[in-house]
């Protein structure tokens, strides 16, 4: 994870003590990190299980880092934070494509004008090229969706090629920079396990302003229920 944050530090060119939003953060391995550097950090996701680790592993290295439950579809954040990152193919796990694109709404309205996105994936080019078939596991190819067999089913997961995640993201008023095939900087291709793709909120883009909003990062806290 340290080297994961690593490339996450430079691709973002992070500041010290940046505000970061870790949605779909699971158990908060890339949250804490983040944290330990000192960064500002919330990590949302909608399992409260995974963020009940979470929280107990920031208690006991004594972290100020904030995690909430919520579903990527409903956060409403305004310009609160310097940077937004899903990684470890949290990115995906929603109903559809739609859904989708309200979660990358979402997380553009969330950025600070010029602040950037990160997002962390399956490569599908390298999964179609190693994917063997089994009675657990199955490929939708009309759907682009890996759905899981087993029960009680795990939540499928959309699988987006390149040239898919930049129209998503453009759509959701985002603009594509760059993508990269690991954390290590190296060039994303079809040999590449994972697809990173970064995007940023229009420097020219004007956050709209909840009423009575303040600034800083306590306005973003209190979703989570405080005052």
């Amino acid at each position: 994870m340290k080297a994961q944050v690593d490339g996450l530090e430079r691709f973002l060119a992070l500041e010290p003590r940046s505000r970061v939003l870790d949605l779909g953060c699971g158990a908060g391995r890339g949250t804490l990190e983040l944290a330990r550097r000192g960064h500002r950090v919330l990590g949302i996701d909608p399992d409260e299980r995974a963020l009940a680790l979470a929280r107990e592993a920031a208690k006991g290295e004594r972290l100020n880092v904030h995690f909430m439950k919520a579903d990527p579809r409903e956060i409403s954040y305004r310009a609160d934070f310097d940077a937004v990152v899903c990684l470890d193919g949290a990115f995906g796990r929603l109903p559809s494509d739609r859904d989708d694109l309200r979660a990358l709404d979402n997380m553009r309205k969330a950025l600070k004008p010029g602040a950037q996105l990160l997002l962390d994936v399956p490569n599908r080019e390298w999964l179609m090229r190693h994917l063997e078939p089994n009675d657990q596991t199955v490929f939708d190819f009309e759907k682009g969706r890996f759905e899981d067999a087993r029960p009680p089913a795990f939540p499928s997961l959309r699988v987006y090629a390149l040239t898919e995640l930049i129209a998503l993201a453009e759509r959701a008023g985002l603009r594509y920079l760059r993508s990269w095939g690991g954390f290590d900087g190296s060039a994303y291709g079809m040999d590449s396990a994972r697809l990173l793709v970064l995007a940023e909120r229009p420097r020219d883009e004007k956050p709209a302003r909840r009423a009575g909003a303040d600034d800083g990062f306590p306005t973003a806290i209190r979703i989570k229920g405080r005052r």
